[in-house]
């Protein structure tokens, strides 16, 4: 059966996700909103999955953090695991970063996070465009979007490790990968099998380099603060493989 992505995945998406190391991610996020907005209170973070960051950032702030998703049932999981977490004050709730209403949201926020190729599912310059613009009537006066993306390079250099298989309890997941280097575009296959019924996903992202979204972001209301180079300091370069960008209104 065919399904949305992120439904039937929802179930192991932690299973699929194990190789992360989502307390060494949020260190290396706390130091960027130290270094950019150590005066952050409210935090929102876009395509939060299933709450793993937002739980792991908990111990640092303290911050008032609300986390979403565009797919019901991964906010659903996140939910559930909040009794593992008793001391977080994390609130979930569901809504698609590609059609943001800062409004509902509450803004404005402090820090914006969208992590871990969230950027990646928009698949069309206007659709980057749209979300840069969202987000800057998100921001506080002085506050900072974080945002990854996985660049060309990656699904380059590692496309042995877009195959993969994995098991746990009732989930079990084939993962196939295939990168059309001239279109950019990369799609990850999966075949799922939950409580005993099989499933199949299909997500595709496009692997934007780094002069793209630096022309996207010049044009928007954000402007670039920084560009790193994966989980470092370093400035970005055109062999990157993922950028953390920080921007600011």
């Amino acid at each position: 059966m065919q399904t949305d992505p992120y439904s039937a995945l929802a179930a192991g998406y932690d299973v699929v996700m194990a190789h992360v190391d989502y307390d060494d991610w949020a260190a290396y996020v706390e130091d960027l909103i130290q270094a950019h907005a150590p005066h952050a209170e409210a935090v929102l973070e876009l395509g939060c999955g299933t709450g793993s960051l937002a739980f792991a950032l908990q111990p640092y702030g303290p911050y008032r953090f609300l986390a979403t998703d565009g797919a019901s049932a991964m906010v659903r999981v996140a939910q559930a695991k909040r009794p593992l977490h008793p001391e977080a004050h994390v609130r979930f709730r569901v809504a698609d970063f590609a059609a943001l209403d800062p409004i509902a949201l509450g803004a404005p926020f402090d820090v914006v996070l969208l992590l871990y190729d969230g950027l990646n599912y928009l698949l069309d310059e206007a659709d980057v465009a749209q979300l840069l613009a969202a987000v800057a009537r998100l921001l506080a006066e002085d506050g900072v979007f974080v945002v990854d993306q996985s660049t060309p390079a990656n699904s380059l250099n590692n496309a042995d490790y877009f195959h993969d298989e994995g098991e746990a309890d009732e989930f079990a997941y084939v993962r196939t990968s295939a990168y059309d280097a001239e279109a950019r575009l990369h799609t990850n296959a999966f075949r799922l099998t939950v409580q005993g019924e099989v499933y199949e996903e299909s997500h595709v992202q496009r692997a934007f380099t780094l002069a793209e979204m630096r022309a996207l972001i010049s044009a928007s209301p954000l402007r670039e603060v920084a560009a790193y180079d994966g989980f470092s300091v370093d400035p970005a370069a055109g062999e990157t493989e993922r950028i953390h960008w920080v921007l600011k209104r």
